[in-house]
């Protein structure tokens, strides 16, 4: 399998299966990938797509309140071997709850698990001790509140667990949802019926065994492998669904996309290549709509896409799929990355099909411009930090120190930093393999990469951002909110073997 085809190389999971009883050579399909003497789950049958429920929470004064409880459960991906899962209101993921700008809410988190956990709020701007970062643990059996104003505009964030050391895990085992919050003074005339023409797909790749297993199940724990080069599958969910399908109105649709995966990449486009609209990222819309027909998501980075099915026949599908292989040699280098990649990496595969429905709509075109994003500037900058992501002899770091307990973290990955100054970070990535960097509690802007500047669809808010092997990021992170001495901000690659492993750091904001 080579990434110089003129043509893309589609994924086949049953010669998948055969090659991995071959398994030729470490560097094309690694051990981890599934060929490790465990029986893969055989091809599994595509299912239907399922919209999480909409929580909108409860008023209680001036309070909005959301009340969530973690839970186990199972599902049958695999037929007559249930899989042991966790979820949120649910046996897994979660519902996507709706937050509005100016409002202040509470969510009261209840941990129905045999094990502590925490439940963090991904992209959104909160005091360090709401923020729920492995801090603020919940025992099993006990309520944890997290209480805060929302304060960012309009856009698509995510919960998710962060307990520290079994971030993946928990992740995996499937307790996550997704966060819309409107703005009632941004209303831009965008497809917003949800469910209907505004749709959440929370993508994830799991390795699936014929008894329903996986590597994080009871009594297993992945290779070091798998933790060098995170943990992928070969089983496509979106919504907790392998491969759904889903009817659409005939006209436009508002795809709000998550990458929920604990490692994998995906570059997505249509397979009739049609094009479509970037209209959002992480922090919120873009400054105009992007016409494009690939989009780009490490894991944690979040997209908002609108697609035209106006011009589609009744019954006709086409296939979101993700054309990994266009850019795998930027994302994996040399032989570690070749070691680190596995055979999606270099293929295109299919993550669910899309079908035009006899309902039409009417949704008028989207505006040529939003509201324009004010650009940082560097001179902004009290001072400029490094952070440098490695990996060596088996280890991951950053600036070459590792965050292996609370409490005790090295100079070098524990800052303090002022609310309410600017400081530049510039991010260097020296390993082979592209590390997605996360941030709590700011959205940043994306100054250069490699002394260019951004492209368009990386020139709004971020608060993840993938850097790719041996190139230079440098952001622009404006820091405010409220100062606290007793609990920190982590910063973190966001694959999350390497974040368990690590690869994370922390920040105060002081006076």
């Amino acid at each position: 399998m080579s990434s110089r085809s003129s043509r893309p190389l589609t994924f086949d999971r049953r010669r998948f299966l055969e090659l991995c009883g071959a398994a030729a050579t470490a560097s094309l399909l690694p051990l981890a990938s599934g060929c490790g003497g465990d029986e893969l789950a055989p091809p599994l049958d595509p299912g239907t797509f399922t919209v999480p429920p909409l929580l909108d929470g409860e008023i209680d004064g001036a309070v909005r309140v959301f009340r969530l409880d973690l839970q186990e459960g199972e599902v049958e991906w695999v037929p007559g071997a249930p899989t042991a899962t966790y979820g949120v209101n649910g046996a897994y993921l979660g519902p996507t709850l709706r937050f509005r700008r100016g409002e202040r809410v509470r969510l009261e988190v209840t941990n129905s698990l045999g094990e502590t956990t925490t439940l963090h709020w991904h992209g959104l701007q909160l005091p360090a001790r709401a923020d729920g970062g492995p801090y603020q643990t919940i025992a099993p059996g006990t309520t944890w509140t997290s209480e805060y104003d929302v304060v960012q505009r309009a856009m698509t964030a995510w919960y998710h667990p962060h307990q520290m050391h079994l971030t993946a895990r928990h992740v995996y085992m499937g307790m996550a949802g997704m966060i819309l919050v409107d703005d009632p003074a941004d209303q831009v005339g965008l497809p917003s019926s949800y469910g209907v023409d505004d749709l959440p797909l929370v993508i994830q790749d799991r390795r699936l065994l014929a008894d329903g297993t996986h590597p994080y199940s009871a009594g297993k724990t992945p290779s070091m492998h798998d933790h060098m080069a995170g943990l992928r599958g070969e089983t496509m969910l979106v919504n907790g669904v392998i491969e759904p399908r889903r009817v659409v109105p005939r006209g436009r649709v508002r795809l709000r996309i998550l990458n929920g995966s604990n490692a994998r990449n995906y570059h997505l486009g249509f397979s009739d290549d049609r094009a479509f609209l970037h209209i959002a990222s992480d922090g919120g819309l873009l400054a105009a709509p992007l016409a494009t027909n690939r989009v780009l998501l490490a894991p944690g980075e979040r997209a908002e896409i609108l697609v035209d099915f106006g011009g589609d026949a009744v019954g006709a599908g086409v296939q979101l799929q993700s054309y990994s292989g266009e850019v795998f040699a930027s994302l994996f280098t040399g032989m570690m990355g070749a070691n680190l990649s596995d055979s999606l990496d270099r293929a295109t595969f299919d993550i669910m099909t899309f079908e035009a429905g006899p309902e039409a709509t009417a949704t008028a075109p989207p505006p040529a411009a939003f509201e324009p994003i004010v650009r940082m500037s560097e001179a902004d900058a009290v001072r400029t930090r490094p952070i440098a992501l490695t990996m060596s002899g088996g280890t991951v770091s950053i600036n070459g120190e590792q965050m292996t307990e609370l409490g005790s973290v090295p100079a070098a990955i524990n800052f303090q930093i002022r609310s309410g100054e600017t400081e530049l970070w510039q991010v260097t990535n020296s390993s082979g393999m592209a590390h997605p960097l996360h941030v709590h509690n700011r959205h940043f802007q994306i100054l250069d990469i490699d002394g260019a500047a951004p492209p368009p669809a990386l020139a709004g808010w971020k608060d993840t951002v993938l850097v790719r092997p041996g190139r230079v990021v440098r952001l622009l992170l404006r820091f405010e909110g409220p100062t606290d001495l007793q609990f920190p901000y982590m910063f973190h690659c966001h694959i999350l073997e390497h974040e368990d492993m690590g690869m994370m750091g922390q920040f105060y904001l002081v006076d």
